[in-house]
């Protein structure tokens, strides 16, 4: 009886592992290759976008520039407007005093709390709730007796304060709506009075109705 040799076999496992290998690397790059081709970069992004951000996964190129990180430059197209008067904004954080600061969030970087395709706490950051108690812990621990027994994770998601703009509750401002009532109004949609323009069906001719017949 002819022994079998287990060399044998291992040397056609292995080239059956390399040709699967092969096949399937090839796979990949001809995938990655039409979905260049096609404009269908949506197949790269790693996770979710902020709801801020959601029509942008049609145009990687609104924010990305190729393969690089999203630049400062490219968040301020959209939102320098917003940010004209960001009270934690990058030129506050240049100044020595404040320096120390950086080491607990990289405020000079919009991407350190707004890098998206990764989870999401609310209003488009990504890091922890309470990312404010890494410079503002002693407001809850005793420096300010109107926050006494607040948690560390209140600061943004209870609503109270935003990080680049925090004039509404500033004292000036409080004292400024005293004589407000405690909940606004119900906001209600007004009633839509459409009056027809035509008394009759438009014939079914979208050159004749919407081109003036001159298509």
């Amino acid at each position: 009886m002819a022994k079998t040799n287990p060399r044998r076999f291992e040397l056609k496992a292995f080239f059956n592992m390399k040709t699967a290998l092969i096949v399937l690397i090839l796979l990949l790059i001809t995938w990655f290759g039409a979905a260049f081709v096609m404009d269908q970069k949506q197949i790269f992004v790693p996770g979710e976008t902020s709801k801020g951000h959601h029509l942008f996964e049609a145009s990687c190129k609104s924010c990305h520039e190729g393969f690089k990180p999203v630049s400062n430059d490219n968040c301020n197209r959209c939102h320098e407007a917003e940010l004209a008067e960001d009270k934690h904004g990058v030129k506050k954080f240049r100044d020595p005093r404040w320096g120390e600061y950086l080491e607990e969030v990289d405020v000079l970087t919009c991407t350190a709390c707004h890098n998206e395709h990764v989870h999401m706490f609310g209003r488009g950051v990504h890091l922890h709730p309470d990312l404010c108690m890494g410079c503002h812990e002693g407001i809850i621990n005793g420096d300010l007796a109107s926050h006494d027994g607040f948690t560390r994770d209140g600061c943004w998601t209870a609503g109270c304060h935003n990080f680049h703009d925090h004039r509404a509750s500033s004292t000036a401002f409080l004292a400024a709506g005293l004589d407000q009532p405690f909940m606004l109004p119900q906001p209600e949609l007004p009633e839509l009075a459409i009056a027809p323009s035509q008394d009759r069906v438009p014939k079914a001719d979208l050159a004749e109705e919407f081109l003036g017949g001159g298509a």
